[in-house]
């Protein structure tokens, strides 16, 4: 228990030095390097002349995202936030599916070679490929495949919204983490259905049903909670270039919107924000090894 403490308690820590470091770093460093847009149709890049502090921007220049966004920055951050965690919401949920249910199939299929490889190779594939690419994969196929006619599109490529507009972005975001929590599943899987208690089980002529849902499942699900969350510390790292891919707009986009506009106080809130969300699945995935949730006080 005070170990699973001690890992919580690292959170505070962890974000308060980062926090620290941005309000010290940041503004130094958009000092030493010019504004640029960061997406096509940006009008708020700080161009021109020098201006002292304290006095009106002039007509195309501005003093932040609120300025970009015709918006309260706080509203803007809230709404980000619950943008970006909509995504990791599903990246979980799929994660949790998909990756549990392939894990426990390649450990089903452990002494069929091809089928379990198959499985275990495609999902490392999937784990090493970046999640950018995945996304500009996934814009490509339904840009050349799915085009219509009329000139539309199977999905949208681009642009919020919870309908079908989050379907490639939470597709793309999903990936590191349906391959972890598979990878994880199916190794454990396979050491847990080696065990003698699983064979004394299967000799009493006990339904394999059964004996995952009684003897399997309650072994492997540490390590499937373990496995989410370090495929979803994968995610975090990806929603700033996700989100800007697809146009999100989520706190990953406003974090590199903030880079280019020299909005320090926003890429600071952001920065915190996605250090929270990192720091905070780093502390899932510790307390949920196996090793941690045993060991003694």
């Amino acid at each position: 228990m005070s170990s699973s403490i001690a890992r919580i308690a690292r959170v505070p820590i962890v974000v308060g030095v980062v926090a620290t470091i941005l309000v010290i770093a940041v503004p130094y460093a958009m000092s030493l390097y010019a504004p640029y847009p960061v997406r096509p149709g940006i009008r708020c890049v700080r161009v021109g002349p020098l201006i002292n502090p304290g006095d009106p921007y002039p007509m195309g220049m501005c003093q932040g995202l609120a300025d970009l966004y015709l918006r309260p920055f706080l509203d803007l951050f809230v709404e980000s936030m619950f943008r970006s965690l909509a995504l990791l919401a599903g990246a979980a949920v799929l994660a949790l599916v998909l990756g549990t249910l392939l894990g426990i199939a390649a450990g089903l299929l452990r002494r069929q070679a091809w089928a379990a490889g198959s499985i275990v190779g495609l999902t490392t594939l999937a784990s090493a490929v970046p999640a950018f690419f995945v996304a500009y994969f996934l814009q490509i196929i339904v840009i050349i495949v799915g085009a219509t006619p009329e000139g539309g599109n199977l999905l949208p490529v681009f642009g919020f919204g919870y309908d079908e507009h989050i379907v490639l972005p939470l597709l793309s975001v999903s990936v590191p983490a349906i391959a972890y929590t598979a990878q994880l599943t199916a190794i454990r899987t396979a050491e847990v259905l080696t065990a003698d208690f699983i064979t004394a089980a299967r000799a009493k002529g006990l339904p394999t049903l059964w004996i995952l849902r009684v003897h399997v499942l309650p072994h492997v699900r540490p390590v499937i909670f373990e496995a989410l969350g370090s495929g979803l510390r994968v995610s975090v790292a990806s929603l700033p270039i996700i989100e800007y891919l697809f146009q999100w707009r989520g706190i990953g986009q406003l974090a590199l919107e903030a880079v280019g506009i020299h909005d320090a106080a926003g890429l600071i809130f952001s920065g915190v924000a996605l250090v929270t969300l990192f720091a905070a699945l780093s502390a899932i995935a510790d307390i949920s090894r196996p090793r941690a949730l045993y060991q003694r006080a």
